[in-house]
C-alpha cells in the first residue's frame, strides 16, 4: 500500500474544553483521574516512518488535543520539511506568543496550510471553543499570513453563529487570509441545542447518524475514507491505527488495535511492516463493517 497522507496526532493535551472534543467526553464520563496527558515520542517517530515522505501530506490534528502544544513542534515541522512532506497544521490557535508563531511559520513553504478551528466572531465563538483566547489567535493568524504558508479558517456552523458567518468571512478576509471555509457538522445528536436551524448547515449524514444511534443501522454500507484520504494515524501515546475515527474512545477499546495494542506499538516496528501486516484488514473493510466505520463513513 502507498502512503498518500499521515495523521499525526502530536500532543492530546488541549486548553480548551469544546463540550464534543472526545477529550472532553471522556473526562466528563470517566473522570480527569482516568486521563493521561501524552506526546508523541518524536525518536519512536523517526524509525517509525521507514518511507519516501516526498509528497506526502501529513496533518497535525487532535483528536483530542491541539498540535501547537506539542513541546517538540519546530523539531518535528523542520524534521518533516527536511523529508519532502507537506504540511497541514490544524488548530484552535489559542495562548502562543508571537515569538512563537514567527518561530513555527518560517518552518513551513507555500505548499503547506495552517487551519484556524475558530467557530464564531471573537463575540461568540467561545460558545463552542470553551477556554479559547482571540487576543493570541489573532497574533498567530498574522504571523502566518505574513509568512509563506497557506492560511484558512475553519467554521462549523452551530445554532449559535450561524447567523454570523458573513461577519466571519469578513474578517478573515480584513486579517489576509486566502481561505475561508464553512465546514457543518454531522455529529448532532437528536434536539441538539447546538444544532443549527438551517438544513444547509447540518452536515450531509446528519440523518445517518442520528439512526445510527437509535436504530439498527449498524450494518449498512460504507464508503471507507481510509480507501480514499489513506491518512494513516499515529496516536500521541505512539500507537498506529488506520485512521483517527478508530481512536474514537466509544469504539477504540473494542477493537483489534486494543485488544493486540502492543502489535500497533511504533517503538517496536515500522509503518512499512505494519501496512504489508494489515493488507487484508484494508481489503476487507467493506464487508466486515466495523462500528466505526459505520458510523463516520456510511454510505450517503
Amino acid at each position: 500500500m502507498t502512503v498518500k497522507g499521515l495523521h499525526l496526532e502530536l500532543t492530546n493535551k488541549c486548553t480548551l474544553k469544546c463540550p464534543r472534543c472526545a477529550r472532553t467526553t471522556f473526562i466528563d464520563k470517566f473522570g480527569i483521574s482516568k486521563w493521561a496527558n501524552s506526546d508523541l515520542n518524536l525518536d519512536d517517530l523517526k524509525q517509525f516512518l521507514d518511507i519516501d515522505l516526498h509528497g506526502v501530506e501529513v496533518m497535525l490534528s487532535g483528536t483530542y488535543g491541539d498540535p501547537i502544544y506539542y513541546n517538540n513542534i519546530f523539531e518535528l515541522v523542520e524534521w518533516l520539511k527536511k523529508q519532502g512532506a507537506t504540511i497541514r497544521l490544524i488548530t484552535n490557535g489559542s495562548y502562543k506568543t508571537a515569538a512563537w508563531w514567527d518561530q513555527l511559520t518560517t518552518l513551513f513553504d507555500s505548499t503547506d496550510i495552517i487551519v484556524f478551528s475558530i467557530d464564531g466572531i471573537p463575540d461568540n465563538f467561545t460558545n463552542y471553543r470553551v477556554n479559547a483566547n482571540w487576543p493570541s489567535i489573532e497574533i498567530g493568524i498574522k504571523s502566518a499570513v505574513a509568512s509563506k504558508v497557506k492560511t484558512r479558517w475553519k467554521y462549523i456552523p452551530f445554532s449559535f453563529n450561524e447567523h454570523t458567518i458573513d461577519q466571519a468571512r469578513e474578517l478573515s478576509r480584513q486579517l489576509g487570509m486566502d481561505e475561508f471555509v464553512v465546514a457543518p457538522s454531522d455529529r448532532w445528536e437528536d434536539n441538539d441545542y447546538l444544532r443549527p436551524t438551517k438544513d444547509t448547515y447540518q452536515g450531509q449524514r446528519d440523518n445517518a447518524i442520528v439512526q445510527w444511534k437509535s436504530a439498527d443501522n449498524r450494518t449498512s454500507e460504507i464508503s471507507p475514507k481510509c480507501h480514499e484520504n489513506n491518512q494513516h494515524y499515529i496516536s500521541a501515546d505512539g500507537f498506529y491505527m488506520p485512521c483517527c475515527f478508530v481512536s474514537d474512545w466509544r469504539f477504540f477499546y473494542k477493537t483489534k488495535f486494543y485488544k493486540n495494542k502492543e502489535t500497533y506499538n511504533i517503538s517496536k516496528t515500522t509503518i512499512s511492516q505494519l501496512l504489508a501486516q494489515e493488507q487484508e484488514f484494508f481489503q476487507s473493510i467493506k464487508s466486515v463493517k466495523p462500528a466505526y466505520c459505520t458510523f463516520n463513513c456510511p454510505t450517503i
